[in-house]
């Protein structure tokens, strides 16, 4: 069986500005700093033997923290990148409320799979990403435990893709900044075994991973 450990950067100042990120190349902030240094503990007893990052910094600031604690070092893959926001990338709701976006914006909010800022992705393609960064990593890695550090957009993907779900799954997938989900696959079968998990954040008792 294949384990694969999904985890999501830790927090950047744009997060906490609530301003669209997409894949501007944004640094984790101080707290994004504790977070990933949080969940790399509570990975670091895992047999980790591989950990595949998005390209962009505040992935790949995370995966180099937890890859601290097993002599590893991230393989960066673009097709783990964030969606693509185009003109909205470094604008906050209220920023794009008071332009000329206003109206498409509220389209957006309504039905983000078809109505999509101009010169963006749309959610078919980074489900097309993560379905081929799980082919990839499935050829590579057999058996054994695996780490994935990508985005909110990316990792949603690959629930999608994991529990073949319809496209409008992706909408009701939340992950926050740093929280461990896990897929377990074995042969042609695939399951999500733990979601969202971020009691490494808080004073909670650090739960095992089943």
């Amino acid at each position: 069986m294949l384990r694969l450990f999904l985890v999501r950067h830790g927090e950047t100042d744009w997060n906490q500005q609530m301003r669209f990120q997409g894949q501007t190349d944004v640094a984790l902030n101080a707290r994004g700093i504790e977070q990933a240094e949080a969940i790399a503990h509570r990975l670091h007893n895992q047999p980790i033997q591989a950990i595949y990052s998005s390209d962009l910094r505040r992935s790949l600031q995370t995966a180099q923290i937890i890859a601290r604690y097993h002599n590893l070092y991230p393989i960066p893959d673009a097709d783990l990148r964030e969606l693509c926001y185009g003109v909205w990338e470094g604008m906050s709701r209220d920023e794009i409320l008071a332009s000329e976006w206003a109206e498409l914006f509220e389209k957006y909010l309504q039905d983000s799979l078809r109505y999509r800022p101009p010169g963006a992705e749309y959610p078919e393609q980074i489900l097309e990403r993560s379905r081929r960064v799980l082919q990839r990593i499935r050829h590579e890695h057999r058996a054994g435990t695996v780490c994935i550090v990508g985005h909110g957009g990316s990792l949603r993907a690959l629930v999608c893709v994991a529990l073949s779900a319809p496209l409008e799954t992706f909408r009701h997938i939340r992950l926050d900044n740093a929280s461990l989900s896990a897929i377990e696959c074995r042969d042609d079968w695939t399951w999500v075994s733990l979601i969202n998990d971020t009691c490494h954040l808080t004073q909670e008792r650090v739960q095992p991973v089943i």
